[in-house]
């Protein structure tokens, strides 16, 4: 028998993939415990509502997040080499099955969310946002990148650019994300 650290982690694997690829509406306990091979009710163990998975979740993704951006070794990395670890975390969903990113799945849905899961994830892209903001300010000042515009701006068409990739690779096939990749790099003087 899994352990429960186990149970739960398998639960928020696949409900985070399901999320990603149909949405927070697109499915459900019951395909969670179909693909699972357990019980409604051990779900609803590990997370009583469907709230209380999403938000789990969200904070996962945030941990994930802070903790790639607080490690010392990252923050000392170049400019650019930070910039291609984001943009890696998207080539990284295209891989994983067309996945769009969560903040993306989760905007489609927003107002459908309860307020907690709303809040929260306004709160991650807020954090991603001004990280990249942050970042390309960075590359600005140190003249490895050259862009024109304020850089608050700058990280919301980019952030913006990506999510959106995500999604036109799935109509348009998953080299339209690349190409997009590229012209985000060329738009800031940097080569891929």
């Amino acid at each position: 028998m899994a352990s429960r650290g186990t149970t739960s982690r398998r639960i928020l694997e696949l409900a985070e993939s399901l999320l990603q690829r149909l949405g927070y509406n697109g499915f459900s306990y019951h395909h969670l415990s179909q693909e699972l091979g357990i019980k409604n009710a051990a779900i609803h163990y590990h997370f009583p509502t469907k709230e209380d998975l999403g938000l789990q979740i969200v904070e996962q993704t945030r941990k994930r997040f802070n903790k790639w951006c607080n490690n010392p070794e990252n923050r000392i990395l170049p400019v650019k080499q930070q910039l291609d670890w984001l943009v890696q975390t998207y080539h990284y969903n295209l891989k994983l099955g067309n996945r769009v990113c969560l903040i993306g799945a989760l905007a489609t849905d927003y107002y459908t969310l309860p307020a907690s899961m709303q809040n929260a994830v306004k709160e991650l892209s807020y954090e991603l946002q001004h990280w990249t903001a942050r970042l390309l300010e960075n590359g600005r000042e140190s003249g490895v990148m050259d862009f024109k515009g304020r850089s608050n701006h700058k990280a919301l068409c980019i952030l913006s650019t990506l999510t959106g990739s995500l999604q036109l690779a799935r109509l348009l096939g998953n080299e339209r994300h690349q190409q997009i990749v590229d012209q985000i790099y060329l738009d800031l003087n940097l080569t891929y």
